[in-house]
């Protein structure tokens, strides 16, 4: 794990770069990452973006975003130098923010609907120099509706919802083949198992469950899904009610 002041004399941001050594966009990326922290702590919503302090903050926000992207790639078509990719609830830029620094060559579209939240997102994107950065103030409904509609090859969402609600967010914005890749806990069995019927009238197909390194976490794994087929125009349903009425339920 990586602790407070780290090992061998390496603070948290050093150890960072250490366990994605074989990814130069993340390494080259760790610098602006520590100034993104800045950022966050300096901001007045500070203690709404996170509830996380210090080494920890690395680990929890920084590590496992880079972990989520590490993944996802896994599973991305060949030949994805430049893809249009979509974070959902991007609240202080985890993982989003931390995508674009370490893709600077991907369109990455960050859709937040809390105002204030939006701006900072917004604010930090500039001061971090990420030109390939869009925010969108919107909910995942609205969103699902718009420009962005089946147009990403990669979508993400982090503790938003369940699995069946975060769902109906996430698959309107993948383009048929594209990926959608979901962090999930100890309930990830419980939320598969009663996410089929979300799965089918979304035209999504679980393409495998991927564990992080114990490094990073040893309890978060990567549920991610396949768009197979176009996404009905029936959804996403209006604002709120993907939540009051998970599909399937």
């Amino acid at each position: 794990m990586i602790v407070p002041g780290g090992s061998g004399g390496m603070n948290a941001w050093d150890e960072l770069a250490e366990l994605f050594a074989d990814d130069a966009g993340a390494v080259a990326a760790v610098p602006r990452l520590a100034r993104h922290w800045e950022l966050a702590q300096g901001s007045p919503e500070a203690g709404r973006l996170t509830a996380v302090e210090g080494a920890a903050a690395v680990r929890r926000q920084y590590a496992e975003s880079l972990e989520l992207l590490r993944l996802a790639e896994g599973f991305l078509a060949e030949g994805h130098a430049a893809v249009r990719y979509a974070d959902i609830g991007s609240g202080g830029g985890w993982p989003g923010l931390v995508v674009a620094c370490a893709r600077p060559g991907w369109e990455v579209h960050l859709v937040e609907p809390l105002q204030k939240r939006a701006r900072f997102l917004d604010t930090a994107a500039r001061e971090l120099g990420c030109g390939n950065v869009t925010v969108h103030a919107a909910r995942a409904e609205e969103a699902g509706r718009g420009p962005l509609r089946e147009t990403c090859a990669l979508v993400t969402a982090r503790a938003v919802a369940e699995l069946r609600v975060v769902l109906e967010y996430t698959a309107p914005l993948a383009a048929v083949g594209g990926i959608i890749a979901l962090p999930k806990g100890s309930r990830l069995e419980d939320e598969l198992a009663a996410a089929g019927a979300a799965m089918a009238a979304l035209g999504c197909e679980l393409a495998g469950v991927a564990p992080m390194r114990p490094a990073v976490s040893e309890t978060v794994r990567v549920a991610v899904f396949r768009k197979a087929a176009p996404c009905p125009a029936a959804y996403p349903r209006r604002p709120g009610v993907p939540e009051r009425r998970p599909l399937g339920s």
